[in-house]
């Protein structure tokens, strides 16, 4: 593979990588500031809604309402920004730490492997006649 090519195909693995966060992580399609509640309203892509109070975002706790006019959704969706302040926040993040989003994504995620079905059932006997799940091997102190 010649250099050339080979930078291509790390453009389209880039490229992959990109469109893959972009369908799982949250993006907005609009931001605005609420100045009546104070809230920081994001709509995200997939018609949710989400506020948060403008002082529980560490970034904006200085702003002037009327700075706060000027936000806008940045980078594809990917972040809260605002020019004037030169902030740009990321989303993903935001709803990590001010939501805890990744525990309800792991709190989802043990439901659904909790989940009993005769699919699922039937899929474990073959497993167990197959010698069943293979042990882990033991890790080195």
């Amino acid at each position: 593979m010649n250099k050339k090519d080979l930078i291509l195909s790390e453009i389209r693995a880039a490229h992959s990588r990109a469109d893959e966060r972009a369908r799982i992580e949250p993006r907005a399609e609009a931001v605005r500031y609420d100045d009546k509640r104070g809230l920081m309203v994001l709509d995200l892509r997939g018609g949710a809604v989400v506020g948060f109070p403008v002082a529980a975002i560490p970034e904006l706790r200085e702003a002037r309402p009327n700075q706060l006019k000027g936000v806008r959704a940045g980078f594809d969706g990917e972040s809260i920004s605002i020019d004037e302040l030169d902030v740009d926040i990321s989303i993903p993040g935001l709803l990590r730490d001010l939501v805890g989003i990744t525990s309800a994504a792991a709190l989802l995620g043990r439901k659904g492997g909790a989940a009993k079905s005769q699919t699922k059932a039937a899929a474990v006997r073959e497993n167990g006649k197959r010698g069943g799940r293979p042990r882990k091997a033991p890790q080195p102190a």
